[in-house]
């Protein structure tokens, strides 16, 4: 079995929507792969199709499982250490790690959903997110948003990826439109500065979710993203965990 990450630049540049996509070509190329959030803050307590949580999306592409796709649910709409003080809740890194391990063995893979960005931190010590994505030894997928801005937030997430020795597969850009000079000059110049390949964009959709239920839509979602990168990476990371 194999483990993906998929982290952000940082909050609402679309790591769910990714994840989501990732979890149907990979499910579609390899077999049954799983998505996986270990932490969610800010889910209300009355959700509407307006307000889905991570989870309610993840099953537009996975049938129910007995699996958890989420351990900590927090109300509050903060970082996670912040969110779990003040609902009193401690969240337990090798809880998250035995989660993913039981995973393991039942899927082909893993996807697994950072929240927040890099060094969003998990506990009132100042752990981040980084120091998770290390501790689980999975290679990454950087979500970033399309638009103005996304050069320096991204090339400092590689940059802080890259210093923690952690294998950086590519870029997907979100909320893209349709050949938007900004956007597709961001794309080369990421690429120019970090030597880090933008594998795919995810284009702007005023209803996203009603494109994610539909396997049609959702192909047209990817239809730009270079799915055998993705595939090969991830299939040579399986070959990689069963060596270790």
């Amino acid at each position: 079995m194999a483990r993906l990450f998929v982290t952000g630049t940082g909050t609402d540049v679309g790591k769910t929507i990714v994840t989501t996509l990732l979890t149907d070509v990979l499910t579609n190329e390899i077999g049954d792969v799983f998505p996986y959030k270990p932490i969610q803050t800010g889910v209300s307590q009355d959700e509407d199709y307006a307000n889905l949580s991570d989870e309610k999306v993840y099953r537009f592409v996975i049938n129910n499982s007995e699996q958890g796709h989420c351990t900590y649910y927090l109300k509050h709409p903060y970082s996670p250490h912040l969110a779990a003080k003040l609902e009193h809740i401690h969240i337990n890194r090798e809880k998250l790690i035995q989660q993913i391990t039981r995973i393991e063995i039942e899927y082909k893979g893993i996807i697994i959903e950072g929240a927040g960005g890099l060094f969003v931190p998990l506990d009132e010590c100042g752990y981040s997110m980084i120091q998770f994505i290390k501790e689980v030894n999975s290679p990454i997928i950087l979500v970033a948003d399309a638009g103005l801005g996304t050069i320096n937030h991204t090339v400092l997430s590689i940059l802080a990826l890259q210093s923690k020795d952690i294998p950086v597969i590519g870029v997907i850009l979100n909320f893209a439109g349709k050949n938007n000079p900004l956007e597709n000059d961001n794309a080369e110049m990421i690429q120019k500065m970090t030597g880090i390949n933008v594998i795919g964009t995810v284009p702007f959709k005023n209803n996203i979710h009603s494109y994610l239920q539909s396997r049609e839509k959702r192909q047209q979602l990817t239809s730009n993203w270079d799915i055998q990168l993705i595939k090969n990476t991830f299939i040579q990371e399986c070959h990689n965990h069963e060596s270790r």
